[in-house]
């Protein structure tokens, strides 16, 4: 019999050898992989809806940052931070997420978290100090980004391989869902009912989605039976399965095709909260826009952001079967890749246009074009890369989502930090440029490489 000190994650990977090996998954109607389709995207869709509060709960209040700041009798930059510190913490607690839902399950990981952000978010609502403001909106953080810390390991769960392209690509688009549409309701929200009426919304949103949790969503983290481990004989032996190190996944970053894909995609991704954090300073200030019509200007992002995505399930499947077709049934994982260079010059020209046409003060039409593009191409580069790393680490998927949630937040942070500082000392036209000159090089370098070197890199691993 196993001892109790065994760690479960050492379970995980046995019951993958398992599965490769002996134990065939396609004879057991117990595992995910064998659910009706009915359960399976009953599950996956309420799952994709825990992702989608995540950035949507980020967002929604950039166009009420004004109000906030007068009623809190406060600076732009301060109200800033709430969203930089929103985005550090979207950084770190998927660190602590992931490993724990491959420890006790996914399930119970996604209806504690949500409940809590329920009660962070009604608490925020109700704030008449900048400091409880300040402390909730970073515990809302926290329990926010439980669908992008998970989500990743439940698509892995459910979908085998030749399907994980098309419900990645879903699973992505609930998640920038959120920051697509967010800004508009938020900025209406604000105009008509007031800025505290975001929070009772998403306190709403919250509670429905506990229940939504409760109902639908399954355990998916299956192990076979002959790799169950024992009922713990006392707390302390419960306690001791349950230990964990919330950092391990952050040693994902020293594999160096985890580090070559993050590094592209995360920076891409920060210069995309640094154009959104602006936005209604710089969109108001050259259109004297009001509140409401400079959230409808998030729209055209919102539609980049989903194009982008749905676009990159529709190709990405596609292109890697043809490869592996080429390659005399040959997989190659890093064939996954190849469709991520479809998106690079959406990103390079949609950044130019949009900041040279600010620049020029021509009609808005133009720079949202620009806008449209962009994240057209920044959401089917991260889509692609995250449809990668599931099929590179299966058994560790919810930690290496996390470790690229962890980058890419980390620069949405910076880069949100530095926006207005950036945008004051080089203007809208350079400081697009400088994106895409940025963009660019980081894409053309990184991905080229990781598609090269990236088998031998992970035999390496092995």
């Amino acid at each position: 019999m196993q001892t109790a000190e065994k760690d479960v994650s050492e379970v995980e990977l046995a019951n993958e050898q398992v599965k490769n090996k002996e134990y065939n998954y396609k004879e057991d109607p117990n595992n995910p992989l064998n659910w009706s389709k009915w359960k399976k995207y009953s599950n996956f869709t309420v799952v994709a809806m825990n992702a989608f509060i995540g950035y949507f709960s980020s967002a929604v209040y950039m166009p009420a940052t004004g109000d906030i700041m007068i009623y809190f009798n406060t600076n732009l930059t301060t109200i800033n931070a709430t969203i930089a510190l929103f985005l550090l913490m979207n950084a770190i607690a998927p660190l602590f997420w992931a490993p724990l839902s491959e420890k006790i399950g996914r399930r119970w990981v996604y209806i504690t978290a949500m409940a809590l952000y329920t009660v962070c978010t009604i608490i925020c609502g109700i704030s008449t100090s900048l400091g409880l403001f300040f402390a909730f909106r970073i515990l809302q953080a926290i329990f926010a980004c439980v669908g992008q810390a998970v989500g990743g390991g439940t698509v892995s769960d459910i979908f085998e391989a030749h399907e994980r392209g098309k419900a990645m690509s879903l699973y992505i688009l609930g998640t920038i869902l959120g920051p697509a549409i967010a800004p508009m309701i938020g900025g209406y929200i604000d105009q008509y009912l007031g800025w505290r009426w975001i929070f009772y919304i998403k306190t709403i949103l919250g509670g429905i989605l506990t229940i939504l949790n409760i109902i639908f969503v399954k355990e998916t983290l299956y192990r076979p039976n002959q790799s169950v481990l024992p009922p713990p004989k006392n707390f302390s032996e419960r306690l001791q399965r349950l230990k964990f190190n919330p950092f391990g996944s952050l040693g994902l970053l020293t594999h160096p095709v985890v580090l070559c894909v993050c590094i592209p995609t995360s920076v891409s991704f920060g210069w995309f909260y640094l154009l959104v954090t602006i936005l209604p300073k710089t969109i108001g200030s050259i259109y004297h826009f009001s509140t409401g019509s400079i959230g409808l200007c998030y729209l055209a992002g919102g539609i980049g952001n989903v194009s982008g995505s749905i676009m990159s399930g529709l190709i990405s499947d596609g292109l890697y079967a043809k490869r592996v077709a080429k390659n005399d049934g040959n997989i190659v994982k890093e064939y996954r890749l190849i469709p991520m260079f479809i998106g690079v010059p959406f990103i390079v020209t949609g950044s130019l246009l949009y900041g040279w046409l600010l620049h020029a003060r021509v009609f808005w039409i133009g720079p949202l074009a620009g806008y449209l593009l962009s994240t057209f191409g920044i959401m089917f580069t991260i889509t692609v890369a995250s449809t990668y790393f599931v099929d590179c680490y299966t058994h560790r998927s919810a930690s290496v989502m996390s470790a690229n949630n962890f980058t890419r937040n980390i620069m949405g942070m910076m880069f949100s930090l530095l926006a207005g500082t950036i945008r004051d000392s080089m203007g809208d036209g350079w400081t697009y440029t400088l994106m895409s000159i940025i963009c660019l090089l980081c894409y053309v370098v990184f991905i080229p490489l990781t598609i090269k070197y990236g088998t031998k890199w992970r035999a390496a691993e092995k």
